[in-house]
């Protein structure tokens, strides 16, 4: 792909975004919400440095028109990703039916281990879920 090509899909990827997330510099700024846990926003981290690292232009915390919002938006490729750790599958799916139909998702379980204790009639079972890469 030319430069040209590479930089009208990144116009049409922003014409997608509330305009208030677009004043400013905010491609390849990483944006933290304090609503997610920690480990949630430094895989966010880790992930944007990655694809910065690959000469990719990403925005954080986006906010399109409709007003849904993705973990990151790679402008480059027409991807929104999704940090998965306390949120359950089936709900990102729910949630990104809001998303332009330009994208595609990709989700990513990025969780360190955690427990989670379920119980029936007094019998409990622990499950403990690592990270996977």
């Amino acid at each position: 792909m030319n430069k040209q090509d590479l930089m009208r899909m990144r116009n049409d990827a922003m014409r997608t975004i509330r305009n208030s997330n677009k004043i400013g510099s905010h491609r390849n700024c990483i944006r933290i919400n304090v609503a997610n846990s920690l480990e949630h926003e430094l895989a966010k981290l880790k992930i944007c440095y990655g694809l910065i690292k690959e000469g990719k232009e990403v925005i954080t915390e986006a906010i399109f028109n409709n007003g849904s919002r993705a973990d990151i938006l790679v402008l480059d490729d027409y991807r929104i990703i999704e940090i998965l750790c306390s949120e359950r599958e089936i709900d990102c799916k729910r949630k990104s039916r809001k998303y332009p139909a330009l994208f595609i998702l990709e989700m990513k379980r990025v969780c360190g281990e955690r427990k989670i204790t379920k119980g029936h009639s007094g019998k409990q079972k622990t499950v403990t879920i690592k990270e996977i890469k």
